[in-house]
């Protein structure tokens, strides 16, 4: 089992950094190399999602606390910013990925403060 989370863990990590990190590079570059960068950052929205709900299978069985929720939240904004990726990167890629580096923003300040909230 520890094998099975820090596997979890590391790809958890790995491809979320690189996809809000793509993210938040494309914003900040006016769009460019968006179009080349959607498969590859789509592909790391899915390892994150997945990996995250296998985290969540191992880590968060039971009941929801305050912590759960700040992850829930964190997850759907996470699942919401590949929607947005998705659906706007033929017609217009910077719009979507401005929005979506909102949403990513917001579930990495979820992850990172769920372990404290409801202390």
């Amino acid at each position: 089992m520890q094998i099975l989370l820090i596997v979890l863990i590391g790809l958890h990590i790995l491809a979320g950094v690189f996809w809000a990190g793509s993210t938040f590079a494309i914003v900040r570059s006016g769009g460019a190399g968006a179009q080349a960068l959607f498969g590859p950052q789509m592909g790391a929205a899915t390892i994150t999602v997945l990996a995250g709900i296998g985290l969540w299978g191992v880590l968060h069985r039971g009941g929801m606390g305050p912590m759960e929720h700040t992850l829930a939240l964190g997850a759907v904004c996470a699942i919401a910013a590949a929607g947005v990726q998705g659906a706007t990167h033929k017609k217009n890629p910077v719009k979507g990925q401005r929005i979506a580096a909102g949403l990513l923003a917001i579930t990495v300040i979820c992850m990172a403060i769920a372990r404290y909230v409801g202390f």
